[in-house]
């Protein structure tokens, strides 16, 4: 919000400052109208905002490196120069001729060095620190419906994220909105995921930021992520495979926490046997419900009776759900 601010009373400053500039040398110059001043001034400033917005993931390096490079230009071109005039007289032609297209050309041959290669530099002035980029690899866009994933926080611990998550602020009031509806079951829901990114920012292993950024003319939160994803240069956080396959289509890099799962389980077989620790009853008569390590969810039968006790039993069958992997299994 507070940007937003800035911004509006920087275009409302340049529109002034112009306005108030035509009044005394673009009329009295050029015979123009006052007011052409003012939308000078409205056009620069949003000009500057467009081009703020369009490199806002290096505009502070990319300008840092501008100045630089617009300054070493200038200051080698006042040595050529300086060293011209003492190599010619200083009332020859060359001389007198040489001097700005000497400058125009050595400043933009030093200022295109600079800007091509900023990436490979490491420049630290006072509150500025101009360095190579990083991978951006570790930049992940969160899908809403992952904020209620138990296996967020224990991914993150693990140091999996090597910088950042982004939350959009959508995704943060589309849960707002779904708290307050009168359907427990989408209460409890919005809930888990609420409570789920408090969690996330207490941890801060990642940060986890909420992006402001605005993203007009959105069709819904699936479109607002992969635009984002695309601003930032970003990957995907989801495990939705539908939101995942239109981000995918779209050049987006998706991490599915799914398929990440599945990569990370032990591998089962049927016929294998295994240990398990009887946690609750199951549904069924007679049947024991326990867990893996990787969470996958192993239901016993004839393990009713044996609870909190570990069992040893045969893998029958399996079955993978969205919510992740559920293994069928009979005690020996």
């Amino acid at each position: 919000m507070l940007i937003l601010l800035i911004r509006f009373l920087f275009v409302l400053f340049a529109t002034m400052v112009g306005y108030s500039n035509g009044q005394v040398l673009y009329h009295g110059l050029f015979d123009l109208p006052p007011w052409f001043g003012g939308a000078l001034g409205f056009g620069i400033a949003i000009t500057l905002i467009a081009a703020e917005q369009a490199f806002r993931r290096r505009f502070t390096r990319s300008l840092v490196a501008f100045l630089i490079g617009s300054a070493a230009g200038l200051l080698l071109s006042s040595l050529l120069v300086a060293v011209l005039r003492q190599v010619l007289p200083a009332d020859s032609d060359p001389s007198n001729t040489l001097d700005i297209g000497l400058t125009i050309i050595t400043t933009y041959l030093v200022l295109i060095t600079v800007l091509r290669n900023v990436d490979r530099w490491r420049v630290i002035l006072p509150f500025v620190e101009l360095k190579a980029d990083q991978f951006d690899g570790g930049i992940l866009v969160v899908d809403g419906s992952m904020l209620g994933d138990t296996r967020l926080p224990a991914l993150m611990k693990t140091g999996f994220f090597a910088q950042r998550l982004l939350v959009h602020r959508d995704v943060l009031t589309f849960w707002e909105k779904e708290a307050a509806q009168e359907d427990p079951i989408r209460q409890r829901k919005a809930t888990r995921a609420l409570e789920g990114l408090t969690e996330l920012r207490a941890m801060n292993l990642p940060p986890v930021e909420i992006d402001e950024t605005e993203i007009p003319h959105s069709s819904g939160l699936g479109d607002t992520l992969i635009r984002l994803c695309r601003l930032e240069g970003s990957r995907l956080l989801t495990s939705d495979r539908d939101l995942a396959r239109r981000a995918e289509a779209e050049g987006i890099q998706v991490v599915d926490l799914n398929a990440l799962a599945q990569v990370l389980a032990p591998q089962l077989k049927p016929g294998q046997d295994i240990q398990v620790l009887i946690s609750k009853p199951g549904e069924g008569k007679g049947q024991g419900v326990g867990f893996l390590e990787d969470g996958s969810m192993v239901v016993v039968n004839n393990a009713g009776e044996n609870l909190g006790q570990t069992v040893t039993c045969s893998i029958a069958r399996m079955h993978s759900t969205s919510n992740g992997r559920m293994v069928f299994a009979d005690r020996v």
